[in-house]
Parts: C-alpha cells; sequence; structure tokens
C-alpha cells in the first residue's frame, strides 16, 4: 500500500469518526485515534517475488573444426555429464589420416635408404676412400631424412587426435537453452554449438527497491522459497546487485541456491526473503502516524520525519520529528524521538496543528 493511499485512508477514518451520531458538535475538539508505541519483536523480514534461472551457463563447442553431422538435441532438452550431443563428419579427418601414413610411409623409406648410404659412405670415409665432402653431403641428407621422420610422425598424431575430438560430450548435467549451430554446417574450431545451463548451479533473481539496498550486498544470507517444493527453505546467497535501475527504482538481484533441490528448474517462481535488521531499541509506529507533507516516497532508513504526540493531561498534540530507521509492513521503526509508552496519533495526522485540542474517539455506545 502506497504511502498516499495510508494517508487518505486515515483522513476518510477521522471524516468517519466525526461524522458519527456520537460525535461533539462543531466547537468540540477534533476527534483522533491514537495507539502507544513500544519496542517491536524479532527482526522482520522482507519477501520479493522471483524466478529461478540459471547461475552458470556453458556454449559447448568442438575444439577443431568440421562438418556437423549429427545434432540431436534441441532447447529444453536435458543432458547428463558424459553424454555424447554431436558430432561433426570423419570423412576428411580421415583421408587426412591416410595421407598422413602415406608420407610417415615414405619418410621412413627415405631414411632407411639415406641409413644405409651414410653407413656405406662412413665406412669408405674412415678408410679414406671418400673425400670429407661427400661423407658431409650425405650426413646433411641422413639428418633432413630424420627431420622428414619426426614431421611426418607429430601429422599423423595430430591427425588422430583430432578424429578423436570429433565427438562433442557434455562436461555436466544441463539443460540445453539454445542450439547455435545447424546439421551440415561447416564449423571452424571453438565454434558453440549449444548453450547449456549447468543444472546443479541456480539462482534467484528478484527487482528489489532502492530501499532494500541499505541491507543486501553480494554475500549477504537469504531465505528461498519454492512453490514446487511447499514447506521447504533453501539457504542462498546474494552474488550480483545491478548497477542500474528497472522498471523506475528497482535493481535486479541475483542469489544463488546452496543446494538446489532435485527437479529444479529454470523458469520456477520463488520468494526470497531478505532479514531487515532491527536497530536497537527502535519502536513500531504505524505509518499512518506520519505526515505525509514530510516525504513524498516510503520512508528510508536515515530519514527524518514528523508525528503528532498526545498529551493527555493537556488534552493537546505536539508536533515530534523523529529518526526512521525503516519500514516494516505498515509500521515506521522510529529510532530517535519517541520513547516507549508515548501515544502518537495514528489517523488524520494531515488536519492537525502544533498545539492543537483534541479528544480521543471512541466507540458510540
Amino acid at each position: 500500500m502506497s504511502l498516499r493511499l495510508v494517508v487518505l485512508l486515515a483522513a476518510v477514518s477521522l471524516t468517519t469518526c466525526d461524522d458519527d451520531p456520537g460525535a461533539a458538535g462543531p466547537t468540540s475538539p477534533r476527534a483522533v485515534r491514537t495507539m502507544v508505541v513500544d519496542q517491536g519483536g524479532a527482526d522482520a523480514y522482507r519477501t520479493l517475488p522471483g524466478v529461478l534461472t540459471a547461475a552458470e551457463t556453458m556454449r559447448l563447442a568442438f575444439p577443431v573444426a568440421g562438418r556437423l553431422i549429427d545434432v540431436p538435441l534441441r532447447a529444453g532438452d536435458r543432458v547428463v555429464e558424459g553424454e555424447q550431443i554431436a558430432r561433426l563428419d570423419p570423412a576428411e579427418i580421415t583421408r587426412e589420416i591416410t595421407a598422413a601414413e602415406a608420407k610417415l610411409s615414405a619418410a621412413l623409406a627415405r631414411l632407411d635408404a639415406t641409413d644405409a648410404e651414410f653407413q656405406r659412405q662412413r665406412a669408405l670415409f674412415e678408410r679414406g676412400l671418400v673425400a670429407r665432402a661427400g661423407f658431409e653431403r650425405i650426413s646433411a641428407e641422413l639428418s633432413a631424412a630424420l627431420a622428414d621422420r619426426r614431421v611426418a610422425e607429430t601429422e599423423l598424431a595430430a591427425a588422430r587426435d583430432r578424429l578423436d575430438r570429433i565427438t562433442l560430450t557434455a562436461p555436466r548435467d544441463g539443460v540445453v537453452t539454445d542450439l547455435l549451430a545447424n546439421r551440415f554446417e561447416e564449423l571452424a574450431a571453438g565454434q558453440a554449438v549449444y548453450e547449456v545451463a549447468v543444472t546443479a548451479a541456480l539462482q534467484v533473481e528478484v527487482l528489489a527497491p532502492e530501499a532494500l539496498l541499505a541491507v543486501i550486498a553480494p554475500g549477504t544470507p537469504v531465505s528461498v522459497r519454492l512453490p514446487a517444493f511447499p514447506d521447504q527453505n533453501f539457504d542462498a546467497e546474494v552474488t550480483e546487485i545491478a548497477a542500474d535501475a528497472e522498471a523506475g527504482i528497482a535493481y535486479r538481484v541475483k542469489a544463488r541456491l546452496a543446494a538446489p533441490p532435485e527437479g529444479a528448474k529454470t523458469g520456477f517462481s520463488a520468494a526470497v526473503s531478505i532479514r531487515l535488521p532491527r536497530a536497537a531499541g527502535a519502536l513500531d509506529v504505524p505509518l499512518s502516524a506520519l505526515v505525509y507533507a514530510d516525504t513524498q516516497s516510503e520512508p528510508t532508513a536515515g530519514e527524518s520525519g514528523t508525528v503528532y504526540v498526545f498529551d493527555e493531561a493537556a488534552g493537546t498534540v505536539s508536533a515530534r520529528r523523529v529518526r526512521i530507521d525503516g519500514v516494516v509492513g505498515t509500521d515506521l521503526l522510529v529510532t530517535e524521538g519517541l520513547s516507549p509508552g508515548e501515544r502518537v496519533v495514528t489517523a488524520g495526522v494531515a488536519l492537525l496543528t502544533d498545539g492543537e485540542p483534541v479528544r480521543l474517539w471512541s466507540l458510540p455506545e
């Protein structure tokens, strides 16, 4: 309920009381409703509606390039860790392996022939039957043949490794949120095929009014309830607060669940309860006791306002400045300006003046 509506209702209530057949005539003091203020109880909580979203998402891609021939999943499908979820065409890589094997065979044959010639030339060189230049030439050819073999072995190993990487598997349990590639599409290495939300990492997103930003920050513990899991509370922790407001003066807040229940899914509705700590000695005062002219929006912690305190001995009201620590439901938390046991006016404050004589409203007999 907005502050303006509370005050209007209070004014209507007062008018109704004065119009009551048991009310005094026009020269009688104004009738007001009052209450004795006292300290409240335990900490209060503010509950905000929200929705479950994925706290972690993965973009799954092949580490090698190729033609996509198998992509069986669609958005909404669930995957389990280790499940095969896509495959590239092995034909091109198989051809690369065949070519690499042929290249290695040729390199080995050349190496064998070169090594045999090297052994022959070395024996002749040691006997002084071959010039040094000829022996050095065959030595260089042997080094080149060895290098060619290493290159061919490396290329074959790389091709076989690529063949082992043409199958894409799910690294964690999750739900596919988007299909990013189509069957028969030529993919570059690292080009994403799926976006997957990790089911073990869920968070609640809510829109929090700016007044709550004073009591929450990353790391603040909150409690979450899910209608899909009645009578259960789940621990969560605030992880992110948006820098910019949405929908007027509300900020998007994300809180990650410590242990999401089995079966919880993104899109589930949720309710987040945020503890509102009470300042020591804070008094509960009805929101309707606040003079509306002092503020045009819901009071926030640290603001000041005016209430009317009833003096029973004098039969008058006096305006009193109070310090507000926040709002809980329909009550102000007042930390300065009032003492326990004092009586404040709770209806009709918009019509009062400082020092005005009043009388307590009572039910007609």
